[in-house]
């Protein structure tokens, strides 16, 4: 990502328990394809991809003029440390908690694509309270564990949509970025010392060595 440009990489992953049908994965990489933006793909359950998957990888994501703007990660990723690089200027996610907080902290809207459990109220909370991300187009949970044969819910117009959104210019595009950077300030105040974050912990660990002291 060296050589990318500021906030030109699109970071895509959607947490370590979901799985996608394989139509559902390839209808993400065409549109992904189709967006022309470079990006960072992390497929989870990458052990267990279905011939007809591996094989349109091998023919999609290794011609030339993709492998210079597109990394696939199989498995595990850094996530907090990709968010962080200065290249990444947008995220595709399910929007779980974890990269909903990491994801405000980094300063990086999003493109909301929930699949279940909170995500989807967490999807509201980013779109129309905090104004930091841009909805792919999904308002009902699916299964935890979609099996190869499952159909596709997003189509490859869709994610290039949604991906063209999250990127673009134009002043609602800066306005998500100005908005996001906010919040990536106040979470840095916040575990600052001084900070609410950083007394809320102080105040946790004195409690328990008191306790701990007491007993």
């Amino acid at each position: 990502m060296t050589q990318m440009k500021p906030r030109s990489v699109v970071y895509v992953s959607f947490g370590s328990l979901a799985s996608f049908a394989s139509a559902q994965l390839m209808e993400l990489g065409h549109g992904l394809l189709a967006s022309r933006r470079p990006f960072i793909w992390v497929i989870n359950g990458a052990e267990s991809l279905s011939e007809e998957v591996e094989r349109w990888l091998q023919e999609k994501l290794a011609v030339e003029g993709v492998d210079s703007r597109c990394l696939l990660i199989r498995g595990w990723a850094p996530q907090v440390m990709i968010l962080s690089h200065p290249a990444v200027g947008g995220f595709m996610t399910h929007g779980g908690w974890n990269s909903t907080l990491e994801s405000a902290s980094a300063g990086v809207p999003v493109a909301s694509w929930p699949l279940f459990a909170d995500q989807l109220i967490n999807q509201k909370l980013i779109v129309d309270v905090l104004g930091i991300g841009v909805a792919v187009g999904v308002d009902t949970s699916v299964k935890l564990k979609q099996a190869p044969e499952d159909g596709a819910s997003v189509t490859r117009e869709e994610v290039a949509e949604a991906v063209e959104r999250l990127m673009g210019g134009g002043e609602e595009g800066e306005e998500r970025r100005r908005k996001a950077k906010e919040l990536a300030e106040a979470a840095r105040k916040a575990m600052a010392k001084g900070g609410s974050s950083y007394d809320n912990l102080t105040l946790l660990i004195e409690s328990v060595a008191k306790k701990a002291k007491n007993n």
